[in-house]
């Protein structure tokens, strides 16, 4: 794992996750994956640097902002099924609804803050894309390049053909996959009480999950990913 500082990390996965990541897929699957994320990462990138003192003060506009620009591009629904696993039997559709929405907020206004914080002091190059699946998957190689010299960051887009778009549905930074990660933290979560519970818990600002962990513990899915 890096030896940068947690916040620092944080950072870099919340620049990594609002100015690449969400980045992927306005476009039909013809389009190529790295052009998506590298046209919507400069995109988002010039309306902060535009923006920068207005969103500082207004934190709510910035949190629109973010949640306009990068949450159509993630595939949630997918995302949210993915992170229950095993409890996704146990939830009605109306809870995987509301679950879905309640760890949407959770990372948007988790990381939102230290992407306004770092945003001019990373730079991302993005690599050619492999397309995979039999045409239904995709993955993009970036490096999230840091200003003050340290070590460049490692981080790979995850997407998937939905309804003839690509949508991004994991990160992996560092080899760390994100979403198994918060698969692993929620599952946890939800043993000791129940899928309802966890929901009010996220809505309620009362649990977060976390993009730092051990890669044994990363590394370390709770079941098949559907």
């Amino acid at each position: 794992m890096s030896t940068a500082p947690r916040i620092l990390r944080h950072a870099l996965l919340g620049a990594c996750a609002a100015f690449g990541l969400a980045t992927a897929a306005v476009a039909a699957p013809a389009t190529p994956p790295e052009q998506v994320v590298k046209t919507t990462t400069d995109t988002i990138r010039a309306d902060i640097s535009a923006n920068v003192q207005k969103y500082q003060a207004d934190k709510s506009a910035f949190y629109a902002m973010v949640d306009r620009q990068i949450v159509p591009h993630f595939d949630t629904p997918y995302i949210a099924k993915v992170i229950l696993g095993a409890h996704l039997k146990e939830a009605t559709p109306e809870q995987i609804g509301q679950f879905e929405k309640a760890f949407k907020d959770m990372l948007v206004h988790s990381y939102a803050d230290k992407l306004l914080e770092y945003y001019d002091s990373v730079e991302i190059q993005v690599k050619p894309g492999r397309i995979e699946g039999e045409g239904k998957r995709a993955s993009v190689d970036t490096t999230i390049v840091r200003k003050d010299g340290k070590p460049p960051i490692p981080v790979t887009f995850s997407l998937r053909d939905n309804n003839g778009e690509w949508k991004v549905w994991d990160i992996k930074a560092e080899n760390i996959s994100l979403v198994l990660n918060f698969r692993t933290q929620i599952d946890a979560e939800i043993k000791k009480s129940n899928v309802a519970s966890v929901i009010q818990r996220l809505n309620n600002g009362q649990l977060e999950v976390s993009a730092d962990a051990d890669k044994d513990d990363a590394g370390k899915p709770q079941g098949k990913t559907p």
